[in-house]
């Protein structure tokens, strides 16, 4: 029996270090991020809510504006964006259903020219804050295509590449008629997305995309189609 205590010793010291690590590995992967744990303490108000419906009504009214006006465009705070997210995309919210199955209470923070997206996966004990570091450009010599380089990808604290994240954000975008194609830069992947992709001659085109100070802006012009001409002998009515 003597004998046998070393061994056993042995594997209990490597049994408390294996707990040890599977610990620090539990809470590294759950710590969120701090732009995230900062947004997420909000909780939904009054005031939120009406902050959310005016921000979806200027959505809205953005999208009227490219089919209707020559020129368009608006800005974004990460207030005003993470107000609509804690009011309509939380795990119960029926907009969630717009991200990626198992993701919900998306958040956002622009610092300087780098874009953060926080979203999290799961519910309860054993979820974590999957979130990313963007840098989002008009690629000059491309019309409707922006570039945006996955500058970090992170489970909580914990560094990860993942292939079929990339590609779960390049599904979601298809379905808003945006082409996204990814290839690596270096050591980082970087993502085409070009804009009005389902239109064969988009009439539309992106001038600004401006990631910066917090905000996020966006502005461009559109080419109206042409009054329909009258058939021959048909004269226009009277101006009123």
């Amino acid at each position: 029996m003597r004998r046998r205590r070393p061994m056993f010793l042995a594997l209990a010291i490597l049994a408390a270090f294996a707990g040890l690590a599977s610990g620090a590995l539990v809470v590294t992967v759950k710590r969120d991020p701090a732009f995230y744990a900062t947004t997420a303490k909000k909780t939904p108000d009054w005031d939120s809510h009406e902050r959310s419906t005016k921000f979806l009504t200027r959505v809205l009214d953005l999208q009227n504006d490219i089919r209707a006006k020559a020129e368009w465009g608006d800005t974004f705070t990460t207030e005003e964006l993470n107000c609509f997210f804690t009011e309509n995309m939380g795990a119960k919210d029926g907009l969630s259903e717009l991200l990626p199955k198992g993701f919900h209470s998306p958040r956002i923070a622009i610092e300087d020219d780098h874009l953060k997206l926080g979203l999290r996966y799961g519910e309860g004990f054993w979820s974590s804050v999957v979130w990313m570091d963007l840098k989002v450009w008009l690629v000059a010599d491309q019309v409707n295509v922006a570039a945006v380089e996955v500058c970090a990808l992170q489970a909580g604290g914990l560094p990860f590449g993942s292939q079929s994240i990339l590609d779960k954000i390049g599904d979601v975008a298809r379905e808003s008629s945006i082409d996204v194609t990814w290839y690596r830069n270096k050591s980082n992947p970087v993502g085409l997305f070009r804009f009005f992709a389902k239109q064969p001659r988009p009439t539309s085109q992106v001038l600004t995309l401006d990631v910066k100070d917090g905000k996020l802006t966006v502005a461009g012009r559109s080419f109206l189609d042409p009054a329909p001409a009258l058939p021959t002998g048909v004269n226009p009515p009277p101006m009123p």
